[in-house]
């Protein structure tokens, strides 16, 4: 499914920071980013909204990486919009 909608100018879905750490926890942020690939055009919205939350979990990145680096625990987070897809449903979800 990625692969029909991602571009090779659109980002990677998933980042990864710190991955080789020994940290037991995992920091995981599914409405990281606001990204919206190429293919989708502007979604019909305007910037201004999809910097709402709407469209991101507003300050969880930063906050993420902060605590990632304080517990030097790995964070895996999700660059696209939820207006995009909805990292916590499966495809074809009805909500």
């Amino acid at each position: 499914m990625a692969q029909e909608l991602l571009c090779a100018q659109d980002p990677q879905p998933v980042g990864e920071e710190r991955l080789g750490s020994a940290s037991p926890f995992l920091l995981i942020a599914d409405h990281a980013g606001n990204a919206v690939p190429e293919r989708l055009g502007d979604l019909g919205i305007s910037p201004a909204d999809l910097n709402r939350h709407i469209g991101i979990d507003i300050g969880i990145h930063g906050v993420s990486q902060r605590l990632s680096g304080l517990l030097d625990a790995p964070y895996i987070f999700q660059r696209y919009s939820r207006l995009v897809i909805d990292c916590n449903r499966p495809p074809g979800h009805p909500t």
